[in-house]
């Protein structure tokens, strides 16, 4: 009987499609016979185990030859040994029972004179590591950091940090060792180093910081763009901790930005700088340079990610940005709605008493030729610039109060509510224009598109209720023969084709401009009337 190899497996698969469940199943029929039998050699039992592992990643499932697979990376071939560690490797899990088997295995392995075959055994713990195997094992992991051999080294270096994230323990007794990496005498050892603690770094960048002067002098000597990536990232991290590393950077990283043509090791330094070395203007503007040639880039992914850093230097440097104003406004028009929102994003903070009439009125002509939420979150932008700190940046209400109301008639706005909490607000307090405020809510209610609109459009209808509120809580300031137009729009039978808590609006304040026209016109005396007769 001849065994099926992988190739005839997949042939097989291929050819049978509508019958491969059951071809599946005979398979693992086959190489369960294979696998059990004492009769195999070696070579089969390796090839049965990868046949497995091609299975395995089709979905079907291969716990049950986890002691098999622990037998074949037993193997003294290399060759078989290594398609054991790939089984392993894909199919092993944190409730998988043989792996216990492996600590021996592991250790054995870790001394073998053949560096690949330590490779192979250091590859696999990482990718089935457990708290038992990590707590078993850290000190093997930590004697092969000082192996002759660079290939060992590096990765005994990164399977450390799988080793932390399953024994934390293990890092306060390792580090030392970790640390001594950093000074390997080979660049890739030194880089595997950098990785790990990088990482670690992330979530508790305080406990690296005594780290900084050794990063800092690899950041001013290697040429690894890899490596410097993630030294500069580090290095980003802990410059909020420590002021005076920000200031020591600024040489380096101001060489580095102005002659790398790496774009992500450039995109990496100017992070750090938006992020820790803010108080430093030169680099600073000579980073929204750069920013600039992301944003004007053809490709979409540069241009996201300058406005993306754009944003952090927004929130200590709003000016800087803000020379770039045209720029950005005019990613508003881009094909990618994510550009769109991240130049949205950055108008707030561009924003003063002297540009914002001109940046809203740039807003309100896409607001105009948008669809969808994008056109909900120009108009959201609007309220919100003009709004921003109790109307600090607004000069002209009335010019705000004809904004809102051309807003609130553009059909698929669907920002009633918040035009109708803005024109409630701004009347009630700003009480100058006032007046000019009940005469715009004046020529909203008598606006047949405007009720037409409101009907269809229960958004819309919000603003509906703002006007008949204000007009009625205002009523004394209609201008003279008003009343009765007023009074004609809120008892209109139409009304009731709007939703029932703006038809109680209208009938309430109905009432109040009544008794305010009664007040204006009072009627004739009854002394008068019989004189008359």
């Amino acid at each position: 009987m001849f065994e099926k190899t992988l190739s005839d497996l997949v042939k097989g698969i291929r050819s049978n499609k509508r019958r491969e469940a059951e071809f599946v199943s005979k398979c693992i029929a086959e190489i369960k016979d294979e696998l059990s039998s004492k009769d195999k050699s070696h070579a089969i039992k390796a090839t049965a185990v990868l046949k497995l592992a091609y299975l395995q990643m089709l979905g079907y499932d291969m716990q049950w030859a986890s002691f098999y697979i622990v037998e074949v990376m037993s193997s003294p071939g290399f060759a078989q040994k290594r398609l054991g560690y790939l089984g392993a490797s894909v199919s092993f899990n944190d409730e998988t029972e043989v792996v216990l088997l492996c600590t021996n295995m592991f250790k054995k392995d870790f001394q073998s004179p053949n560096p690949y075959e330590v490779g192979l055994a250091v590859n696999c713990l990482a990718n089935i590591c457990t708290v038992d195997l990590a707590r078993d094992l850290v000190a093997d992991v930590v004697s092969l950091m000082n192996s002759n051999r660079a290939y060992v080294r590096k990765k005994a270096v990164l399977v450390m940090y799988k080793i932390f994230l399953k024994f934390p323990d293990a890092l306060r007794p390792s580090f030392p060792k970790l640390k001594e990496k950093l000074e390997d005498r080979d660049s890739s050892a030194i880089s595997c180093a950098v990785n790990v603690i990088c990482e670690l770094a992330r979530k508790n960048p305080q406990n690296y910081l005594s780290l900084a002067p050794c990063f800092f002098n690899l950041l001013k000597v290697t040429s690894n763009n890899w490596m410097l990536i993630k030294i500069v990232k580090l290095l980003g991290a802990l410059c909020p901790l420590e002021p005076r590393l920000g200031k020591k950077l600024v040489e380096p990283l101001t060489n580095l930005i102005t002659t790398t043509p790496a774009k992500s090791l450039l995109y990496e330094a100017i992070h750090t700088v938006s992020v820790g070395m803010t108080p430093h203007l030169s680099i600073v503007q000579l980073s929204m340079e750069k920013l600039k040639g992301f944003v004007e880039d053809e490709d979409q992914n540069l241009k996201y990610l300058g406005l993306l850093a754009m944003g952090n230097f927004m929130k200590v440097h709003p000016r800087v940005v803000a020379e770039h104003k045209s720029m950005i406004l005019k990613c508003l028009n881009d094909e990618d709605i994510t550009i769109r929102h991240r130049a949205l994003d950055l108008v707030s903070g561009m924003v003063s008493k002297k540009n914002l009439m001109e940046i809203c009125r740039i807003l309100m002509e896409h607001v105009s030729t948008s669809e969808g939420s994008f056109r909900h979150d120009l108009v959201e932008k609007i309220v919100e610039v003009c709004s921003a700190n109790g109307y600090a940046s607004m000069t002209n209400f009335e010019w705000y109060i004809a904004t809102l109301c051309k807003l609130a008639r553009m059909p698929g706005v669907c920002n009633g509510h918040h035009l109708r909490h803005q024109l409630m607000d701004v009347i009630i307090r700003v009480r100058v224009v006032r007046a000019y405020g009940v005469r715009m809510m004046v020529d909203l209610l008598r606006d047949a598109e405007m009720f037409s609109q409101s009907s269809r459009d229960p958004t819309a209808a919000e603003v509906m209720y703002a006007a008949a509120w204000l007009v009625g809580e205002f009523s004394s300031l209609l201008e003279e023969g008003q009343h009765h137009a007023v009074l004609s729009a809120l008892l209109s039978p139409r009304v009731t084709n709007l939703p029932e808590h703006v038809q109680s609006v209208y009938l309430h304040n109905a009432l109040k401009v009544y008794v305010s026209a009664s007040k204006s016109h009072p009627p004739p005396a009854n002394g008068s009337d019989a004189g008359g007769a």
